[in-house]
């Protein structure tokens, strides 16, 4: 709320929009362009990083690869970050169980540093909340000073899946971190066929500052391969419906790099 307070926008219900895992394929990015909205992160490892283009772009920070296909590997050679066949862990749980943090600060170094030189990044956010180990969150945030980007801070970990063992630090972290704290909203988990409720619902939010995250994607051959793509449809045809656009309107929309320029 202070920081809405030092926007002049305090009492009013703000919007930070956000695509997530822009670069994963192409079907992801050409959604992008769809909507025409500005803000989004892109998986630097991802075959389609270099196509995204945009005014707030961010790094979507990737240490896990979930899915049998497409996988992804890393950037840098750091053997705890491989699985046998040379990608990422397919679970956070076997990351956060094997990752040797020089070896995460090397790798996530070079993702900053690679897409540097695709687009100009405004923010950090991480792929499947995979910087959410203590240590490895200290070197989410000092990277994020160190390149004078902003980094996605939720203002509470519930439902995020972090493990009791990590929060009391976790949190101390995160409350001391000097960056906007957002209330974060994800229907990745829920239903493709209530999605239009969900983003009509919004409609009933009270004020604040909230960090809405959506993977839409086209209905194309590649973008149906992907085995989550219901969820990625979902999203897009919501965001395209113009009850939708209705609701979204009502806020005030805010960009990471607006965010950026604040601090």
């Amino acid at each position: 709320m202070e920081f809405l307070e030092r926007l002049g926008l305090k009492g009013r219900r703000v919007l930070l929009l956000h695509h997530d895992d822009l670069g994963l394929t192409h079907a992801q990015n050409a959604a992008f362009f769809a909507l025409g909205l500005p803000t989004g992160s892109v998986m630097v490892p991802g075959a389609w990083a270099s196509q995204v283009r945009g005014v707030d772009l961010g790094v979507h920070l990737t240490l896990t690869s979930e899915w049998a296909a497409p996988r992804l590997r890393p950037l840098t050679g750091g053997e705890s970050l491989k699985d046998e066949a040379g990608y990422f862990p397919a679970t956070l749980e076997d990351l956060w169980r094997r990752a040797r943090a020089e070896e995460v600060e090397k790798e996530l170094r070079a993702q900053i540093e690679a897409a540097k030189r695709l687009f100009s990044p405004t923010h950090l956010d991480s792929h499947q909340g995979a910087v959410l180990r203590p240590d490895l969150a200290e070197i989410y945030l000092r990277l994020a000073e160190a390149y004078g980007l902003v980094p996605l801070v939720p203002d509470g970990l519930g439902g995020l899946g972090v493990p009791e063992a990590f929060l009391p630090e976790l949190e101390r972290l995160l409350a001391e971190a000097p960056y906007p704290k957002v209330r974060f909203l994800d229907p990745y988990g829920g239903p493709p066929e209530e999605r239009l409720g969900f983003y009509l619902n919004l409609a009933h939010l009270p004020p604040g500052l909230y960090y809405l995250v959506h993977h839409s994607a086209l209905p194309t051959p590649e973008g149906r391969a992907l085995p989550d793509w219901p969820s990625r449809e979902a999203d897009y045809f919501a965001l395209s419906h113009p009850e939708v656009r209705r609701v979204l309107a009502e806020f005030h929309p805010l960009t990471w790099k607006a965010v950026r320029e604040a601090l």
